[in-house]
């Protein structure tokens, strides 16, 4: 007997999801429905000065396969393309500073490099280094970012290098983030040697990491990626503009209910928000409460262009990182034309501007306008930049990132526990939930299609 599974949307965790079942369970009834009109979710592609630009992520990270793996599965491969530069810089009292040789995400394994850099004081410098000499000082589970590297570091490597390169990430703040889950690479190697610098030394002295680039785009944009996704399902029963409002349990089935009619499913696949998932099983209560405790942050996207001969500064790399000691909006500047030089055709700059993280919104209190001058105001004096704009563009990302406490695993566990209980057969995917960014959700829209799959079998 045919059964029916229901994703609930569109982004790149529901549509792996999805052509997980498709691929996995053919005969099974497998319904998507995404709430706006298109599907991506988070990842949009526009034209900005007749090239495409996205609007949110321009890359994903190489360090896990998920999203080299599923670019191959989808014969994507021979178009990925790398970033152009990998140096970076990060702004310490209005100066421009180079990120120095030996960061693992901003916890710095080489002194020299540190010290010559100007980023943190010689006194914080030294301190840094005491670390391989500290005795192991772990307070236990659920520890901070924030608290890991100021333990072992010391408070200037937290918020000068640290907190700009994870909170950025994250649009977090380090000191209210989860260590194993934002930032697991330091949390190993803090667990697995007494030394955070001689665990990260050790870590890469037994990686197997090929010497690749660290991160991978498309020429035409991360776009690409969710449309030939999209494509390799076409014919299957994909609907856009189709908002669910709720999911409950009848008799021994699921029924999703959306505006204008109800589907009757054996297995339902949330692949949205945790604070919009909450709403959906609202009749388990237990586990919408849950879902609604997890803190989202939002952030502004500014793309702008200029011609290149009116911005002063050589923008020999990626960007810059702005610390929240530096009392600016400004959270990060990207140099997308540096970074991608395919986007610098015709001698223009392009810059993508970030605004927002938690603690901070005051973004959202700015209409486009006034957010545009503000910023602009802001990295014309950091670029040097004389001339006016030539194009701009606004992307906001209202309650986009969510924002992993210390303890978010065990939290997760238990509304997975809550669901199995009260709504077996719902199942969550999506960056809520168990890791950020475009690999960590293709990884979660496959295991949760799996698990979905193990389900009917069993069921």
């Amino acid at each position: 007997m045919s059964k029916r599974v229901v994703v609930v949307g569109g982004g790149i965790a529901g549509l792996t999801a999805f052509r997980e079942i498709r691929r996995q369970s053919p005969d099974s009834e497998a319904i998507l429905l995404e709430g706006s009109p298109r599907l991506g979710g988070k990842i949009l592609t526009s034209d900005f000065l007749g090239r495409p630009v996205d609007e949110g992520a321009d890359a994903f990270i190489t360090r896990v396969p998920w999203a080299v793996e599923l670019s191959k599965e989808l014969g994507l491969e021979a178009i990925l393309t790398r970033p152009a530069t990998s140096n970076a810089y990060v702004l310490v009292d209005g100066e421009l500073r180079k990120l120095p040789e030996g960061l693992v995400l901003g916890v710095p394994t080489k002194l020299v490099p540190l010290l010559k850099s100007r980023i943190v004081s010689p006194l914080a410098a030294l301190r840094a280094g005491f670390d391989r000499f500290l005795p192991d000082d772990w307070p236990g589970d659920d520890e901070s970012v924030g608290g890991l590297i100021r333990r072992r570091m010391g408070d200037q490597i937290a918020d000068r290098l640290v907190d700009p390169l994870i909170g950025s990430i994250n649009a977090g703040d380090t000191d209210h983030l989860d260590a194993a889950l934002a930032a697991p690479q330091l949390e190993t190697a803090a667990r697995r040697n007494r030394s955070l610098i001689m665990g990260l030394r050790e870590q890469a002295k037994n990686s197997s990491q090929s010497s690749g680039p660290v991160f991978l785009g498309f020429e035409n944009g991360m776009t690409q990626l969710t449309e030939t996704l999209a494509s390799s399902v076409s014919g299957s029963d994909i609907r856009t503009g189709v908002p669910v409002t709720a999911v409950e349990v009848s008799g021994n089935n699921l029924r999703v209910i959306t505006d204008a009619q109800s589907f009757e499913s054996d297995v339902v696949i949330i692949a949205a928000p945790a604070h919009q998932a909450a709403h959906l099983v609202a009749s388990c209560q237990t586990a919408a409460n849950r879902l609604s405790s997890i803190e989202h942050a939002s952030v502004a996207l500014v793309t702008m262009g200029f011609k290149r001969e009116d911005v002063g500064n050589s923008l020999d790399g990626s960007g810059v990182l702005v610390p929240r000691s530096e009392g600016l909006l400004t959270t990060a500047v990207s140099w997308g034309s540096s970074k991608w030089p395919h986007w610098a055709d015709d001698g223009h700059a392009i810059f993508r501007v970030s605004a927002g993280r938690a603690g901070d919104t005051r973004a959202l209190a700015l209409d486009d306008t006034d957010l545009v001058e503000a910023l602009l105001t802001e990295i014309a004096h950091i670029l040097d930049i004389e001339g006016n704009l030539i194009e701009w563009r606004v992307s906001r990302w209202i309650d986009a990132f969510p924002q992993y406490a210390p303890g978010h695993d065990r939290l997760v566990a238990a509304i997975e526990r809550d669901l199995r209980s009260h709504m077996p057969g719902v199942f969550l995917t999506g960056a809520g939930y168990k890791g950020l960014g475009i690999p960590a959700c293709i990884h979660q829209g496959g295991q949760a299609a799996r698990a979905a799959l193990d389900y009917l079998r069993t069921s």
